[in-house]
């Protein structure tokens, strides 16, 4: 089993030009073994694109929101990566990623990365609204939650690589239920580009509306991250919930969110999936 780390590193990172350091080239090794579907798992793909934006980032600010159109399966082996700045702030700064799949020779993933650094310190607590934001729903503790092996030929490749506690929302049962279950990488250390990247580790809960397997994928995300993952316990898994905000002309709209054990919202993802077929 591979280290996150070691997974989604970004190596050979050079600028464009000598002058240039607003456009950058890199590469990006896809390994086997984290497959779903045709390419690489989402949640790998995100990972990744954040890692290669805080590559060249000069200051220390921290990621705030990433958004990705995923065009095109990404394969195993060598994906190149480009990184150019789209602008730069007092206080954040704006990265665009690029995945390009040379067999292919065309961009499979664009994304959009925004850095910033902490500002109007104390306002959160004058923007919170305890009885009106968004609560944890009442689920079980995980550690009173079975682990359940999820896995090829079942489940996708990738899942190999994290560990599932499900609670609700299992695929093709036909029900109404919302995705709640407890996830969590088992090894690796949670940073914000990992953090983000497991907001997409469960199944479309178009799955659980349906009783029989149609190909589907998820060709927009988007995502907010609300947390320093350094406040988190490693030792614990991140409950991961969805629920269904609409579908239309076989393009369905899930909301995900990631929690902590202590009930934090963790990162905040509206995604757009295609039912293929």
């Amino acid at each position: 089993m591979l280290a996150l780390e070691t997974t989604v590193a970004i190596v050979g990172l050079e600028p464009a030009s000598r002058e240039d350091r607003t456009r950058w080239r890199a590469q990006w090794n896809v390994p086997r073994g984290w497959r779903q579907g045709r390419g690489a798992w989402g949640g790998l793909v995100v990972t990744a694109v954040v890692r290669a934006a805080l590559s060249v980032e000069p200051g220390p600010r921290a990621v705030r929101a990433v958004t990705a159109q995923i065009l095109a399966p990404i394969p195993s082996g060598i994906v190149e990566v480009e990184i150019t700045e789209l602008r730069r702030g007092s206080a954040t700064a704006t990265w665009q990623v690029r995945l390009i799949d040379p067999a292919a020779a065309g961009v499979a993933v664009q994304a959009v990365v925004v850095l910033g650094d902490a500002r109007a310190l104390g306002v959160d607590e004058e923007l919170s609204r305890p009885d009106r934001d968004a609560q944890m729903p009442a689920v079980a503790p995980w550690a009173d939650t079975d682990l359940v092996p999820v896995a090829a030929p079942l489940g996708p490749e990738f899942a190999a690589h994290l560990r599932y506690r499900p609670i609700s929302g299992f695929p093709y049962s036909g029900t109404d239920d919302d995705i709640a279950c407890w996830v969590s990488y088992p090894q690796g250390t949670m940073d914000e580009a990992a953090l983000l990247g497991l907001v997409d580790a469960l199944w479309p809960l178009a799955v659980v509306r349906l009783d029989h397997v149609r190909p589907m994928a998820t060709i927009n995300f988007t995502a907010s991250l609300l947390v320093d993952p350094a406040s988190l316990d490693p030792g614990e898994p991140i409950l991961h919930t969805s629920r269904s905000m609409g579908s239309y002309a076989g393009y369905s709209t899930e909301h995900r969110q990631l929690w902590s054990s202590d009930g934090r919202l963790l990162v905040d993802n509206p995604q757009v999936i295609a039912i293929i077929r």
